[in-house]
């Protein structure tokens, strides 16, 4: 019984976690968003192109790496 109860305790945790965690990473990824400027040259194509693949990573979209690496 004892070992049950740890066990949910444990799992309500880890879910608790889970939501700061994620509620961290959208404050990190509004911030990136804020951060896009104009594009005006390569450079800032490129900048807001990097800025676009770190959002994606962060939102862990798998789709991110491989369209970066062609």
């Amino acid at each position: 019984m004892l070992r049950v109860t740890e066990d949910v305790m444990t799992q309500e945790i880890c879910q608790l976690i889970m939501v700061e965690t994620k509620a961290e990473m959208d404050k990190v990824i509004e911030v990136i968003k804020n951060l896009k400027i104009e594009v005006k040259d390569e450079w800032t194509d490129g900048l807001i192109t990097g800025l676009d693949l770190a959002i994606n990573v962060l939102k862990k979209d798998k789709n991110a790496i491989s369209v970066s690496q062609t």
